[in-house]
């Protein structure tokens, strides 16, 4: 199966604990699942780049997603989802699982990889740095990055500026603009990114509940896309779903506002259901009525 799309990251099984204290045993999930189903409810079939244990349960993805790259090992990643109160969530591996490289890809791993458009899921922020430098220089035309929160306090502006001259949409959460530029508002992060990077055609961060801002480079706006959702079961993934369908969306129109839309759209078919289950069973004509609908509530906003 060849798919002009991928996702390096993780596959994981999630046994979440909500704030209500209610619990959800063996989810299936994992960054690279969720960006790669993202990427499929727009009919494209993205292949995954990961680590699989044979726990996982593959045959709930429906088919939806290519799993033929993916490296078998004895375990599947498998962790704690802790929710609190004001919505933020901590992902807190088990025990029999607590080297996070190991249930990361690995260059060798993407080696050989024939996709025009790339996403690369949180994972250890030195070696998206790696996969973003290797991709560029292996013809990848479209590298999107999604960062995740651990260590990023060790990661320096050099580090950052880094990573950013290599991709293409840089799309970081609230709680990872935080931990970079901590005591600064969203819009304050979203400045200080663009100036870091002000080649990068797509920079936005994601709010959750309160929609994603993103700035294209060279405009003098930023652009807020509320949030597009109609039910909210578990948020779990929606980042994932987010950033992959920006992908898409990129790849599909060349805009920012694109790559916003499609992916806020995917973010509000992962938070329908807890697990993938809404997102495999999403139709393509289903996402493009909510594309519409999205369309018009865009707000526009000096930089």
């Amino acid at each position: 199966m060849v798919s002009s799309f991928a996702t390096l990251g993780n596959i994981t099984i999630d046994d979440l604990v909500f704030s209500d204290g209610t619990t959800m045993w063996a989810v299936p999930g994992g960054n690279a699942i969720y960006s790669a189903l993202g990427i499929a409810i727009w009919g494209e079939t993205p292949s995954v780049v990961a680590p699989i244990g044979p726990q996982y349960p593959v045959e709930l993805l429906g088919g939806r997603v290519d799993m033929s790259r993916c490296r078998i090992q004895e375990h599947t990643l498998r962790d704690w989802g802790i929710y609190e109160e004001d919505g933020s969530r901590h992902f807190i591996f088990r025990n029999h699982t607590r080297d996070w490289m190991q249930y990361s890809p690995t260059l060798a791993d993407a080696e050989g990889l024939d996709c025009r458009n790339v996403h690369i899921a949180p994972m250890p922020w030195r070696l998206q740095i790696e996969f973003a430098e290797s991709l560029r220089l292996n013809g990848t035309q479209l590298i999107g990055v999604d960062l995740d929160d651990r260590y990023l306090g060790e990661m320096t502006p050099a580090d950052v500026t880094r990573l950013l001259r290599d991709v293409d949409l840089f799309l970081p959460s609230k709680q990872d603009a935080d931990e970079l530029f901590p005591n600064k508002t969203p819009v304050d992060a979203l400045r200080a990114l663009r100036e870091m990077g002000p080649d990068v055609p797509v920079i936005a961060v994601k709010q959750g509940g309160n929609g994603v801002i993103v700035h294209a480079a060279g405009a003098p706006e930023y652009m807020h896309v509320p949030a597009v959702a109609e039910v909210v079961v578990d948020t779990t993934g929606a980042g994932d779903a987010f950033c992959g369908g920006a992908l898409a969306g990129f790849a599909s129109t060349g805009t920012a506002l694109g790559a916003i839309l499609w992916g806020s759209v995917a973010g509000s078919f992962a938070v329908a259901s807890s697990g993938p289950r809404a997102l495999v069973g999403a139709t393509l004509e289903e996402a493009q009525g909510r594309l519409e609908r999205l369309a018009g509530r865009v707000d526009a906003r000096p930089l």
